[in-house]
């Protein structure tokens, strides 16, 4: 039966200190995992900044109505095994996808509303154990614990003058350790909850409500569409009550996080007879997230959920603290080909480790063929397809550094058909 206190142990040090950095604060910290190579890359961010990431939503599930607005159909798995912190030879394993829909009404009704819906699967594996009998140290047994859950979102997006989106996500949550427990009568060893998220993004087209015919006249057949927004996110995760597994008698608060930061984008896109292109665009986000967990006496004492999120300190000057996780992340997208993140965050008794990552995407070459072949199967795929693949480098240039990929297909613009 030491394989349960072992497995204990080892879910307790590896999940709260090096993946979620909540100090031991809540069960099921793998909740707090950010799946997308994508937003890993810029610093495990996904809350403030819009964007179109099959896993966007579980950061902040408005973001399923910002991409809502023009993606119909998405999709995203690991085409390589996630091997968690693979310092340690755990076996620790993340497995994940998501899938979005979407639809643009604009079109059908004449009002400028979106809505989205969005469902993933996040597994963490912890590998297989070996469970022996009470008296000798022969094995009786395998077991391999995991935690996973179910997530389905839905979000609507209203785009008049500014972009304003909302969303809500229900997640159903298993958590098993072990199918044996230290009770003869208890049997295994797992928990089962539901939790809910909600966000809000708002997204500002700044030089658009400026003047929204703004332009730069490079040559005869060239001009530039210049572009900055700013966007403002907020999202709230894990809402419910405490957890507690069957075989234990201690029970534990959800990692119920607040997350609120903010995204600027600039860049400018390129168009000569009937090519239009996004050239260059740099984004810059920041966000912070708060475990709303106070603790009073021992781990096991009292505990209550409260805010301790300060928005000067935490957001404006980017600075974590004991409680509180900063975070920042950029990238640069090039002729809607190539991209490259970078970022960091810090804060809970962790010094400031870094993230980075680079993307290829096809649609850039889908629009270049399309302009030399003008064929209207090569148009289509330019105006609607797409194909991302995504890799990532997650403490990067540490010694915990975890290796993420990803690849994604998109859908896009099919309300323009009708």
């Amino acid at each position: 039966m030491k394989a349960l206190l072992v497995l204990i142990c080892l879910v307790s040090f590896l999940c709260f200190n090096n993946i979620t950095y909540a100090q031991g604060e809540a069960a099921v910290p793998f909740l707090l995992l950010q799946p997308s190579p994508s937003l890993s890359a810029m610093g495990q961010t996904g809350t403030a900044l819009p964007t179109d990431d099959p896993f966007g939503f579980l950061w902040n599930p408005a973001q399923l109505g910002y991409s809502s607005q023009n993606n119909n159909l998405s999709y995203i798995f690991y085409p390589n095994k996630l091997h968690w912190l693979p310092v340690f030879n755990s076996g620790l394993e993340v497995k994940a996808v998501a899938f979005n829909a979407g639809y643009n009404f604009k079109e059908l009704i004449g009002f400028p509303v979106s809505a989205g819906f969005g469902y993933s699967k996040v597994e963490l594996n912890f590998g297989e154990f070996v469970q022996t009998g009470p008296g000798s140290p022969d094995p009786i047994g395998t077991f391999e614990p995991k935690d996973f859950y179910n997530a389905y979102s839905i979000g609507l997006g209203l785009d008049y003058l500014v972009q304003l989106s909302i969303g809500y996500t229900v997640k159903d949550v298993t958590s098993f350790l072990a199918d044996f427990s230290p009770s003869p009568d208890s049997g295994e060893v797992k928990a089962e909850t539901t939790v809910k998220d909600f966000g809000i993004l708002l997204d500002v087209p700044v030089l658009k409500l400026i003047d929204d015919k703004m332009n730069i006249v490079l040559s005869e057949k060239l001009t530039a569409y210049p572009t900055f927004n700013f966007s403002l996110g907020y999202s709230k995760s894990n809402i419910g009550d405490s957890i507690n597994y069957s075989g234990l008698i201690q029970s534990d608060p959800l990692p119920r996080i607040e997350r609120i930061g903010y995204g600027i984008s600039a860049g400018f896109d390129l168009a000569e007879d009937n090519l239009r292109f996004n050239a260059f665009n740099l984004s810059f986000t920041v966000e912070a997230d708060d475990i709303l967990i106070s603790r009073s006496g021992m781990p096991s004492g009292h505990w209550e959920y409260q805010d301790d999120l300060d928005i000067w300190e935490n957001v404006i000057l980017i600075k974590g603290n004991n409680k509180i996780v900063s975070h920042a992340g950029t990238k640069l997208d090039f002729a809607e080909t190539f991209s490259y993140s970078f970022g960091h965050f810090s804060g809970r008794g962790f010094d400031s480790r870094k993230t980075n990552g680079y993307e290829l995407k096809i649609k850039g070459l889908l629009k270049a063929v399309a302009y030399w072949v003008n064929h209207p199967v090569t148009n289509f795929l330019r105006d609607h397809f797409d194909v991302r693949y995504y890799n990532t480098n997650f403490f990067a240039d540490h010694e915990l550094e975890t290796k993420m990929t990803g690849l994604a297909f998109h859908l896009k613009n099919i309300h323009k058909l009708f």
